[in-house]
């Protein structure tokens, strides 16, 4: 907790998708702007720097490629998923390695039990350490889930914890088929723990080889699993 007797987030939308910083990023953003408007050269991230410290109020720092490495080797490489994040308001923790979160925001004191906030225990998960260990490439086939739903794709690109995967389209209860025009957008980025497993190719499902299904074994245990919850 670092000295800290308590520490709280709170959000102010369901999505997360804004927050004080994106804010502080788009001034600096539109200074930019400006500064290239009005003919300065920023041709790197060392340019920028310095001309942005001049300018603007803002304390900025650059951060090494180092230094975001020496932080990631603190970060446990697994840790307990915290489910239900968007409808998350609010964070709070009173003890290392335990939080409490809330749909509704409350600020009567740090450690109250108002609007019946949920306690998660940070310890690593046995199952997604053992996903930790297995290996995705690109090119793998894989299992993910989209939105309660289950759909099988291929990787097919890979930055740090995150995956792109182009994934069939759905046309029934384990039946797929290839859509026969791609769009910009149709891949989508997942988390590793919305990849649910490394499956092999789907066969056809139709002596034509219009629909393609999983193997069954491998759909009706996730199946199974999207139905407990």
């Amino acid at each position: 907790m670092k000295g800290f007797k308590s520490v709280t987030w709170n959000f102010t939308e369901a999505s997360h998708g804004k927050g004080a910083p994106d804010g502080v990023g788009g001034a600096l953003k539109n200074l930019a702007d400006r500064l290239v408007a009005y003919g300065t050269d920023i041709p790197d991230a060392e340019a920028l720097l310095h001309n942005l410290s001049k300018q603007s109020s803002v304390k900025l720092f650059k951060v090494t490629e180092e230094k975001v490495e020496t932080y990631r080797e603190l970060v446990p490489p697994s840790l307990k998923t915290v489910q239900g994040t968007l409808k998350v308001h609010q964070l709070v923790s009173t003890d290392p390695g335990k939080i409490k979160v809330r749909e509704v925001s409350c600020f009567c004191r740090p450690a109250c039990d108002c609007y019946s906030p949920k306690e998660f225990i940070l310890k690593e998960n046995a199952a997604s350490e053992e996903k930790a260990e297995e290996s995705i490439e690109v090119g793998q086939w894989v299992l993910v889930e989209y939105d309660g739903d289950l759909y099988p794709g291929t990787v097919t690109q890979i930055v740090e914890d995150q995956f792109e995967v182009d994934t069939m389209n759905c046309a029934g209860e384990n039946r797929f088929f290839y859509p026969s025009i791609g769009f910009p957008g149709d891949k989508v980025w997942y988390f590793r723990d919305n990849i649910k497993d490394m499956i092999p190719e789907p066969m056809p499902a139709t002596s034509s080889a219009r629909h393609f299904s999983v193997a069954a074994e491998i759909w009706a245990k996730w199946r199974r699993g999207e139905e407990r919850r």
